[in-house]
Order: structure tokens, then sequence, then C-alpha cells
């Protein structure tokens, strides 16, 4: 759900141009339909680009480590691996009406090297550090029914 205002403010881009095309009735010096077209085009391209970074990250959760795959543009990519055995402490952050609305929020793991490593945006956080601290602590995860 934290990808939806992104659908809303871009486009808002290609309202403001037909905003003060037909309210301030100002056509571009006669390159309205050039103006339209590459707002409509920058617009697409831009959501296509949010959606692939969107797509291309994840956090894994293994029984050895935890990694995190994060997509920064087409061509850069950072991948950030703790071992359970450097994680001092797991915590979350939800900041936010809508955070609290989608359930989502910031996963904040702390190493024995004093470092706070940050995960954006986590879906269903409470549930993440559970999961997290049962693997830790080498425990099974309880299925639904127990």
């Amino acid at each position: 759900m934290f990808l939806m205002p992104m659908f809303f403010t871009w486009p808002l881009i290609i309202v403001v141009g037909l905003f003060v095309r037909y309210f301030f009735d100002f056509s571009f010096f006669g390159y309205w339909f050039w103006v339209l077209a590459v707002l409509v085009l920058a617009v697409i391209l831009i959501i296509l680009h949010k959606l692939y970074i969107w797509k291309n990250s994840a956090l894994v959760i293994t029984s050895q480590r935890l990694v995190k795959n994060e997509q920064r543009g087409f061509f850069s990519k950072t991948v950030t691996e703790l071992l359970y055995k450097d994680v001092l402490e797991v915590s979350y952050d939800k900041n936010g009406i809508s955070a609290s609305l989608y359930d989502y929020g910031d996963l904040k793991i702390r190493t024995a090297s004093e470092n706070e490593i940050v995960f954006d945006k986590i879906a269903d956080p409470d549930e993440t550090v559970e999961l997290i601290n049962e693997v830790r602590q080498g425990g099974e995860r309880l299925s639904p029914q127990n």
C-alpha cells in the first residue's frame, strides 16, 4: 500500500499541465500536443522505474542469516548480509497513519559492532521480528493451528 501514493502523485503532473492549458488558455506556443506527450511518457517511465526497484528488492530470512537485496536503480544493487550470531537486537518502528493502517514499518537491527541496519517499509514488521527472534534462538516457527 505504500506504493499507492506514487500512482496518485506522479499523474498530478499531467493534471497540472491540463490545468495550465485550459484554465489559463496557454497552448505552450503551439506545441501543446508534444508537451502533453512528453509529460505522459515521463510519468509512465517514472512509475515503471519505481515499480522495477520495488519488485527487485527483497528481505530474505534464512536459517543462518538475513539477506537484504536492495535495488537502487537499473544498474545499481546493494546486498546486505547479516549472520544471526552478529545480531544483538531486533526492533521495528511504525510511523504515521498509513503505516499503522496497512501494517508496514522499518525493521531495525543492531549488530555486535554497534551499527544499526534499517530495512525500510517491511510488511508485518511485528511478525518479522518474531520470526527472526525464533530463528535466532534455534526454535521452529509455530504453525497457526498451535
